[in-house]
């Protein structure tokens, strides 16, 4: 008499036995970094939309000033930006909160980058076939 696929898996429920903790070593630390880059990943990935979002409602003259630059650039610029006094409220309250935004993307994909490194250094350690990826 054959079993169906069901069957193991119903014994295996109605046995009783202790649940086993995750296996730590090299899976553990590969999913912890992929975890933390992801985490970065999209952190940055927010900030560059939010920063996308103030450049659009952004007042004409400042519009204007960022259209012209690459957005790696503009990250940059954004994120050096100092006050301008001579400027109205609104003016002056979009680049601070330009520059608010745009201060944590490039850290977090430097950080993305490291830890990129990291991961595909552990895989080619642990699985040198996929070396060639």
């Amino acid at each position: 008499m054959a079993r169906s696929a069901a069957c193991p898996a119903k014994e295996a429920l109605a046995t009783e036995h202790l649940i086993q903790p995750r296996l730590h070593g090299e899976r553990e630390a590969l999913r912890v970094l992929l975890a933390t880059r992801q985490g970065a990943v999209l952190a940055s990935t927010a900030a560059i939309n939010q920063l996308k979002a103030l450049i659009v409602s952004a007042p004409d003259e400042l519009r204007a000033e960022l259209r012209k630059l690459k957005r790696p650039t503009q990250i940059a610029y954004c994120a050096e930006f100092r006050d301008r006094p001579a400027q109205n409220l609104e003016h002056r309250m979009t680049l601070r909160a330009m520059r608010s935004t745009a201060q944590p993307v490039q850290p977090l994909q430097t950080e993305a980058k490291e830890l990129e490194n990291e991961i595909l250094a552990l895989v080619r350690q642990q699985a040198p076939s996929f070396s060639a990826c």
